[in-house]
């Protein structure tokens, strides 16, 4: 009787010990061997979304997604070990003996990323539960060259790295989606219709302000002329003055050089800058036909001599501008009022970042006003002590463009998910500069600049154009050099009511030390080239 009690209970304990170990697992870790068991038996396959594609304004496409695939190897499901080594050599084109050194790790490897469908099927013609794929997408750009600094480029993990594919990757990347596949006891995977799967989401698609057809003609110029003078980098910008849009933008450099030269470097503006001189002294009383004395083509601020290009003798105020005379910019100067003209400067953008959609964006860089000397005062006056990049450059002069009124630089014209437009870009007016009258003024005077002045190599036939050329030297080991310079031209287009604004500019280059005979020409050439397109609207021949 003690016997059988004792074994009944020696019985309960090793049941409730047994249901208990039970209870453990099928319910308290249960997720933890459901999961070990799934990892054993399936396996999940990420299928990225697509990548937003990138157009023109015209819907050209200039970037855009393609589906390939990524191969990889898992050696230790390999059949054959050399088999494999020596199919995977034949197929990539990989030497055997560094393909066998993978395989022999027994590790898991990536064997070739982004191939298309044909190239995936002979792999799996190999017919080894070692080798499996990934869906993958391949970015493909249209004519890389001319858009690399502009649009950038992604990584291998698709997302963007450079320009455009990085200011908007948020944008343009996709979600992405995952199928289960079963595996097979050899560890081979294959599709089963039961198991849960989600679609992945493409991402949604940039339309930008570019117009292919003008990128191409700045682009084919600034090209030609880089190559002819010997410079060491060329970059342009062709916009709407009405809207700000930017409608195309180039940098053309040496040696697979693909920084965005338009934003991303400061340099001082040499003459251009003098359309803030010219306006400031418009502003405070100045007319067209006051007389100027250049002095002979010098004139000296605290023992320091400034200089024209030749004797001048005495102009006009027009003329002083039209012929670009240092000498009548100090001596104009000399009655400004310097915290107005900073003020003035600000409102033309300069020192302040545009708010372009550009990553990397420099500032530039203003003087503080009350440390200026009089030497230093003077020398700004003709666009020496300061910094600005291209493109602050080019909005300075689309204030004048634009009647007075600055404009945000615009380069997303729409955003579509799908069909459904999300965003569309309206003209952003940021403020008004100057006064109408005040713009029109500026801009005949500029107009003199082409048709008797510096800017004579920049003229078109029955189509007036208002622009100012500007040689600048650059500051090499803290010293202004005579042999480095920068030269800048920017001018608009029909003047009396802009369509467009062309800004140039060439680093170093060697064959021609002007703007008014490197820079100039190219706009003309530019010009053309646009009015011959729209013949109907512009009569040039």
């Amino acid at each position: 009787m003690i016997r059988t009690r004792i074994l009944n209970i020696f019985l309960f304990l090793i049941s409730l010990v047994y249901f208990s170990y039970l209870f453990y697992i099928q319910i308290i870790k249960h997720e933890y061997y459901d999961k070990k068991a799934k990892n054993q038996h399936e396996k999940k396959m990420v299928i990225l979304g697509a990548r937003g594609n990138v157009y023109d304004r015209n819907g050209l496409p200039l970037a855009t997604s393609q589906q390939c695939f990524s191969i990889f190897c898992t050696p230790r499901y390999s059949i054959d070990k050399a088999k494999l080594a020596r199919e995977i050599a034949i197929i990539s084109g990989k030497r055997e003996t560094e393909v066998m050194k993978l395989v022999d790790k027994d590790e898991f490897f990536w064997v070739e990323k982004k191939i298309d469908l044909r190239k995936r099927n002979k792999y799996l013609e190999i017919d080894d539960p070692s080798i499996g794929f990934t869906h993958d997408l391949n970015r493909q750009y249209n004519m890389q060259e001319m858009f690399t600094t502009l649009i950038g480029k992604c990584g291998s993990d698709n997302r963007g790295v450079e320009g455009l594919e990085l200011q908007l990757n948020d944008i343009l990347s996709g979600t992405s989606g995952f199928a289960i596949y079963q595996k097979d006891p050899t560890g081979a995977v294959f599709p089963y219709h039961n198991h849960p799967e989600s679609k992945p989401q493409p991402g949604q698609d940039v339309f930008l302000t570019i117009d292919l057809q003008l990128q191409a003609i700045l682009y084919n110029n600034l090209k030609e002329t880089l190559t002819k003078e010997d410079a060491q980098y060329a970059a342009g910008l062709i916009i709407e003055p009405a809207t700000g849009e930017i409608l195309a933008l180039v940098n053309v450099g040496k040696d697979s050089d693909i920084r965005n030269h338009v934003v991303c470097d400061e340099f001082e503006p040499g003459s251009t800058f003098k359309l803030l001189t010219l306006t400031y002294a418009l502003m405070n009383g100045y007319r067209e036909n006051d007389l100027i004395d250049t002095e002979g083509g010098t004139i000296k601020v605290r023992g320091h001599t400034i200089h024209d290009y030749k004797n001048y003798g005495t102009v006009t105020f027009k003329q002083a501008i039209a012929h670009s005379s240092n000498v009548a910019m100090v001596k104009i100067s000399k009655a400004f009022d310097r915290q107005e003209f900073f003020l003035l400067m600000r409102d033309f953008g300069f020192g302040q970042l545009t708010g372009v959609e550009f990553p990397g964006e420099a500032k530039g860089r203003l003087p503080h006003v009350e440390k200026l000397n009089d030497i230093e005062f003077a020398t700004l006056a003709f666009g020496q002590g300061l910094t600005v990049n291209l493109l602050q450059l080019t909005f300075a002069y689309q204030v004048v463009a634009n009647g007075g009124v600055l404009n945000k630089p615009i380069i997303i014209r729409e955003i579509r998910d799908g069909d459904k437009s999300v965003y569309h870009t309206e003209p952003l007016r940021i403020r008004r500069a100057v006064d109408e009258e005040i713009a029109t003024r500026v801009t005949d005077i500029l107009c003199s600049v082409v048709e008797e002045g510096s800017g004579v190599d920049a003229a078109l036939h029955e189509v007036r154009v208002a622009a100012k050329p500007g040689t600048a030297q650059k500051v090499i080991n803290g010293k202004y050099s005579n042999t480095s310079i920068i030269t800048t031209f920017v001018g608009y287009f029909p003047a009396e009511s802009p369509d467009y604004l062309i800004a140039i500019m060439f680093d170093e280059p060697k064959r021609g030390m002007w703007a008014s005979t490197t820079a100039a020409p190219v706009f003309r050439s530019i010009a053309q080239t646009i009015c011959k397109i729209d013949s109907d609207h512009y009569a040039v021949k």
